[in-house]
């Protein structure tokens, strides 16, 4: 009885993954993927956060719905905001690649280098934090930095597993189409809550 009862649950975790991952997609283009792949992302989250924390069989399309609608403003905010930063760092890169004295482009690019991990690393708990506390827009890169810094275990594990699922996804590109960013952010998800504080005002989207 407990193995069938954990077969359906491992059954029900890969259908909800699997059409999560098509929702995803699907809400990504419905807003012309300029407008919808922060929402679709965010929306994506809520969910995934509302299958490990809350309830595994949570209802899965009218929480995308309700979670896309409810963030579609903030998580734009967040989404370009964050790719802004990305974009500086990347043109930062370039910069210091066309520098012809050898020391100072050297101290440079690692100064640069070491900025682009933590960067990558705090993006990870971005849409994790958004989904999970009740800030203003601004705060949640702070947040998703101190937690990056302060939760050192849980972000080298964070950042092991996304490498190893991305390796995974190399090996067996199908999956990328079946369970591509669902799987990953139920990942990400899982181990980002574990750097969460027992006691925090929780994101309330409708």
């Amino acid at each position: 009885m407990i193995e069938n009862k954990w077969y359906m649950r491992l059954g029900t975790l890969g259908f909800n993954l699997i059409y999560l991952n098509l929702l995803w997609i699907a809400f990504t283009l419905l807003g012309g993927i300029v407008f919808g792949i922060f929402p679709a992302t965010a929306a994506l989250f809520a969910v995934v956060r509302k299958m490990i924390l809350e309830d595994e069989d949570a209802s899965v399309f009218p929480e995308f719905i309700a979670h896309f609608k409810a963030s579609f403003k903030t998580s734009n905010l967040i989404g370009y905001a964050g790719s802004f930063i990305g974009l500086f760092l990347l043109i930062d890169f370039r910069i210091i690649q066309s520098m012809s004295h050898e020391s100072v482009q050297v101290l440079l690019f690692n100064l640069i280098l070491i900025i682009g991990i933590f960067y990558l690393i705090a993006l990870l708990y971005i849409f994790p934090v958004y989904v999970h506390f009740d800030l203003k827009w601004k705060e949640y890169f702070r947040y998703a930095c101190i937690l990056t810094i302060a939760r050192p275990f849980q972000t080298i594990m964070l950042a092991a597993f996304v490498a190893a699922v991305v390796y995974l996804y190399i090996l067996v590109p199908a999956l990328v189409f079946i369970l591509g960013v669902s799987f990953m952010s139920f990942i990400i998800m899982k181990i980002a809550s574990l750097s969460f504080p027992k006691k925090q005002v929780l994101h309330e989207s409708t």
